[in-house]
């Protein structure tokens, strides 16, 4: 798990960017990370970094559509529901959440 999060935190690092944020998602970046998250649903740290990578690629609207298309919004309330007493997890999570609607 610990290659995973650290993954999803590079993902949302690139994911500052606005052109890699294109990039990811024309690379399949979406899917790798809601991927993983469903993977390591119990992992708490895979869960706030790819709550962070969600969040983050959320601002451009065509990849708010890929993440709703892949279940995105169902796996961040998900990581949110199991993980309710991880501050990180609840405080990325609620910004992935606000970014996607």
């Amino acid at each position: 798990a610990g290659v995973q999060e650290a993954g999803c935190r590079a993902v949302g690092s690139l994911a500052l960017n606005a052109d890699n944020q294109v990039k990811i998602a024309g690379e399949g970046g979406i899917g790798v990370v809601l991927g993983a998250m469903r993977m390591h649903a119990e992992h708490p740290g895979v869960q706030e970094a790819g709550c962070g990578a969600v969040g983050t690629l959320a601002v451009i609207p065509e990849n708010k559509v890929k993440i709703a298309g892949g279940g995105g919004i169902g796996v961040v309330r998900g990581a949110m529901r199991l993980h309710a007493e991880h501050a990180g997890v609840q405080h990325l999570g609620s910004l992935a959440v606000a970014a996607l609607e």
